[in-house]
């Protein structure tokens, strides 16, 4: 076996630094980024750390900025967990799912059509995992996410779990006929990713299952002025914290370094096109008015991290984004997504039956 086939139809780690490197201005109406030097510690979750009183530590959710976030002395996530939040990954999943023409690449169809084990790493609400088990009744479904969102009300063949993937994944050897990873590497340190959850993605495959990453392919494309301020300054905030925001080409060479156990296919992209000005119209016009509406949901979802890395106040960061948002649909707004499929070969052996954690209780339905 020396191909991959593939179709087409188809919790942030806190690591803590200081610096007094330069911060973002948002007054200067000049093309350039204004420089100033903060006076205070930079940390991802700083904002969030100080409400961390001794009263709320045993507290599942901490509160702030209006927003309510994961409270957990060594796992927090810079993104709300929250119904916002959950409303907002359900309407990014549904771009995804139009913009790709379906929601996986890989080619598993007749797997799942006749019954396959799933794992869905990184599944927030379960936006993906409630699709797929509706289209898949006869296959069974597992979402494992350090933030515990998941709906209360599932089918029976989906099943949920708070898990923290740098401390390992919970499950036997060559478990799953399908693993899924979405939008985890833009929270988490790449190192460590890297050398730790590669081995275990490839390790809970069964032998000749497929693995699929999807992730931010680059930063956007065609940022405006506004736009250029935001993710400069959150690029180089998430860098310092060791994330890699363009990791395209380097999931393939991870992948590539375990030659003798996987077959790596080549990465695919999709970009997408945002604003008044993409030309769409119908049903897709719509989904870029959703996709825009994302975008700007989730830099609102970050304000208390945004106002502290950029110096300025609530109020100035709400004018920032009103503008981002006048300035989108002025310009062709285009992001970035792709997808990269891995099989396991078939030449190692051994298997656990999913249904065997449904009866025994390891995971509650």
């Amino acid at each position: 076996m020396d191909r991959i086939r593939t179709n087409r139809p188809a919790s942030l780690k806190m690591f803590d630094f200081s610096d007094t490197d330069s911060g973002i201005s948002y007054g200067s109406t000049d093309d350039e980024i204004e420089i100033n030097t903060p006076t205070y510690s930079i940390s991802l979750m700083d904002p969030i750390e100080a409400v961390m009183k001794p009263e709320n530590v045993l507290e599942k959710f901490v509160e702030v900025g209006g927003r309510r976030y994961l409270n957990d002395n060594t796992l927090k996530c810079y993104l709300p967990s929250d119904q916002e939040e959950v409303k907002r990954t359900y309407n990014r999943h549904l771009i995804d799912k139009i913009m790709w023409g379906g929601n996986y690449s890989a080619p598993v169809s007749d797997n799942l059509s006749s019954g396959a084990s799933v794992l869905d790493i990184g599944c927030g609400a379960g936006a993906w995992i409630m699709n797929m088990a509706s289209d898949y009744p006869v296959s069974v479904f597992v979402g494992i996410d350090i933030a515990p969102l998941f709906p209360e009300n599932h089918p029976p063949n989906v099943a949920f779990l708070k898990c923290d993937i740098m401390d390992g994944l919970p499950f036997p050897d060559n478990t799953f006929d399908f693993v899924r990873q979405a939008f985890v590497i833009i929270c988490i340190n790449w190192q460590a990713w890297k050398e730790k959850v590669v081995k275990e993605l490839i390790r809970v495959t069964k032998p000749g299952g497929y693995i699929e990453i999807m992730e931010v392919c680059r930063e956007d494309i065609n940022l405006g002025i506004v736009g250029r301020r935001i993710y400069a300054r959150k690029s180089e905030h998430m860098r310092k914290a060791g994330i890699n925001t363009m990791s395209g080409p380097d999931v393939t060479k991870a992948f590539n370094e375990f030659k003798n156990e996987v077959i790596v296919a080549p990465m695919e992209e999709k970009i997408y096109y945002f604003g008044k000005k993409a030309g769409r119209i119908g049903e897709a016009a719509s989904i870029l008015n959703k996709a825009l509406k994302s975008i700007l949901e989730a830099c609102r979802a970050m304000k208390v991290i945004l106002t502290h890395i950029m110096g300025i106040t609530e109020k100035e960061c709400e004018q920032m984004l009103i503008d981002f948002e006048k300035e989108c649909n002025e310009i062709t707004l285009c992001k970035s997504r792709y997808r990269t499929v891995i099989q396991k070969r078939l030449d190692t052996y051994g298997g656990f039956k999913i249904e065997d954690y449904f009866a025994d209780g390891r995971i509650s339905c």
